[in-house]
């Protein structure tokens, strides 16, 4: 399933983060290219990850933008749009993707804003099976990266 089709928006408390906290609605993070000129290992220019409640679980709808850096630019995908659909399977601040596409964690939220870290995270073209193209949202020589998003109108999450 590539986009959620059951959204709901819902109040949530500031960190610590507990389990029945999960956040759900849109969140969007564009960076500056003053940004991404700092941070020359960075392989976003944009993210967005769409929270929302489907069959039981709360899925996270990830759409990333990659930066001409980093690693998306010697793989020579800098500039492509790639997504991938994550579900709180067994954690609840933890989202992974199917057929061991990694993970992310959600390290902390409050009404404006979402921290969310990963060791490998996976985004494709064409999902599971894939092979045309991929990427990873670790940026090289780092053994974790953290992303912080602002919470957004719902139609931000969907480009």
């Amino acid at each position: 399933m590539r986009y959620l089709t059951v959204l709901s928006l819902a109040v949530f408390i500031a960190t610590p983060v507990t389990a029945q906290d999960v956040p759900v609605g849109c969140y969007v993070r564009d960076y500056s290219d003053e940004h991404l000129a700092k941070y020359p290992e960075q392989v976003v220019d944009r993210i967005s990850i769409m929270f929302g409640p489907y069959e039981g679980i709360v899925w996270a709808d990830v759409k990333v933008l990659l930066a001409d850096q980093g690693h998306a630019s010697r793989d020579g995908i800098g500039g492509r749009y790639l997504s991938e659909t994550a579900g709180n399977f067994n954690e609840p601040l933890e989202f992974g993707v199917e057929c061991d596409g990694g993970s992310f964690d959600i390290v902390s939220f409050d009404m404006d804003t979402i921290e969310i870290e990963t060791r490998r995270f996976r985004l494709s073209v064409d999902g599971c099976g894939g092979e045309e193209t991929y990427s990873d949202l670790l940026e090289t020589g780092s053994s974790s990266t953290t992303y912080t998003l602002n919470r957004s109108k719902l139609g931000a999450c969907f480009w």
